[in-house]
């Protein structure tokens, strides 16, 4: 059974998407669904995913006719998901080798751990990489979690139990920050949120 099914939206990344795809090639857990949705880009995003398509065959590529949004693009994606669990990477950003390796090391130490945060890393134009003001915890309830999702004390870089995310899609009527209100659903219907040391590297435009 594949562990983690990742979902990839690329909309005009041509910029950025090698370094993407890179991160998930190179990552130390293997057994892993790459599922990358084109939503009908003008650059060459697609001859780019295509390319990656060749030299991997755990990366599927979907082509979008028409551009419907970040959260319909992810929902293309989560329906072919065939995962354990299941996490996003958007297309400008990229995750440590061992980012998916260390979450799944977490979810084997309590079968009641749902979710896991990755840990967070904004960067920047200049090169400057500076931490998610977030303090490691070890444990959460899933209503902890929520809570202090509201304010985004604790962010939403994360991955979660394929059962779960299945039943929680991503909010297809918001074009931009659809995933906020899904995030926490996530949380508050997970039994256990943990956190790993694996980083996502989110990029700031």
């Amino acid at each position: 059974m594949i562990k983690v099914s990742v979902l990839v939206a690329v909309y005009n990344a041509e910029k950025y998407l090698n370094e993407c795809l890179d991160s998930l090639i190179a990552q130390t857990l293997q057994n892993i669904q790459i599922i990358c949705v084109d939503d009908c880009s003008t650059d060459d995003s697609l001859s780019i995913l295509n390319e990656y398509k060749e030299k991997d065959n755990r990366i599927e590529v979907i082509s979008l006719s028409q551009n419907m949004g970040q959260a319909h693009a992810r929902n293309v994606a989560l329906a072919r998901a065939k995962g354990e669990y299941i996490t996003f990477l958007d297309s400008d950003d990229w995750m440590s080798p061992d980012a998916l390796q260390s979450a799944l090391a977490i979810f084997e130490q309590d079968e009641n751990i749902d979710c896991v945060l990755f840990r967070g890393v904004f960067h920047y134009p200049n090169g400057q990489d500076i931490p998610y003001p977030m303090h490691p915890f070890t444990e959460l309830s899933g209503y902890e979690a929520f809570v202090k999702s509201l304010t985004w004390e604790i962010h939403g870089l994360y991955i979660i139990k394929s059962s779960i995310h299945k039943l929680y899609v991503y909010d297809e009527t918001c074009k931009y920050y659809s995933d906020d209100n899904t995030t926490r659903i996530h949380y508050l219907k997970s039994r256990k949120v943990s956190c790993c040391e694996g980083t996502y590297f989110y990029r700031q435009v």
